[in-house]
């Protein structure tokens, strides 16, 4: 019975792959058939007509310029006068009669006390350290070859902080001219002088 049916499938198969050859085989004969019908037509050319580049282009035709504007009239020529009077201008020598210059009068010899140098006292350290800032004053004298001597510290902000005593040490660096009065150096005392303490940033 098995072997009944594998003859009838395979003949059946047979059957089928015959008819699918002869079906592809007339389907090509077709296809030749006609691409050679279509072989026989000629596509007409498209005639145009022969056209130059001047033709192509846009001729483009400058705008009209404006007419300008009148011009303002030129200035009436000015004549300059380039004649001095001769006595207008005096070459004289000033006169320094009624000066007294001398290293005796009494003019120009008195000057006052002048700073010269000022030391920048060191950061106190504790201060540095905790990012305080502050200043101290400080009274000095003023001797007649321009050091200083006596220094006191009057104020310091914030106290505790050594400002005043960074301030002492610079103090005594202190140099001044001295003040001079009729040719004559002389002391000054209670001069105050303020150290103040910044840290750059």
């Amino acid at each position: 019975m098995l072997l009944i049916r594998y003859f009838v499938a395979a003949g059946l198969a047979l059957l089928v792959t015959l008819a699918l050859l002869l079906g592809m085989q007339r389907l090509i004969q077709s296809v030749n058939g006609e691409a050679a019908q279509l072989s026989g037509h000629q596509i007409a050319d498209i005639w145009q007509s022969k056209r130059t580049i001047e033709e192509q282009r846009k001729t483009t035709k400058p705008d009209k310029p404006e007419e300008p504007e009148r011009l303002p009239p030129p200035p009436p020529e000015m004549q300059l006068s380039t004649n001095t009077p001769v006595s207008s201008v005096s070459m004289a020598m000033p006169s320094a009669k009624g000066l007294d210059i001398g290293l005796g009068g009494a003019f120009s010899r008195d000057s006052d006390y002048i700073p010269v140098y000022v030391p920048q006292p060191d950061y106190p350290p504790r201060a540095l350290r905790q990012g305080v800032e502050g200043y101290a004053v400080v009274e000095v004298i003023i001797t007649t070859t321009g050091s200083v001597r006596n220094a006191k510290l009057l104020e310091e902000y914030p106290p505790n902080k050594d400002f005043g005593k960074y301030a002492l040490k610079a103090a005594q660096k202190l140099k001044y001219k001295p003040r001079v009065i009729d040719g004559v150096a002389e002391e000054v005392p209670g001069v105050l002088y303020k150290f103040s303490f910044r840290i750059s940033r």
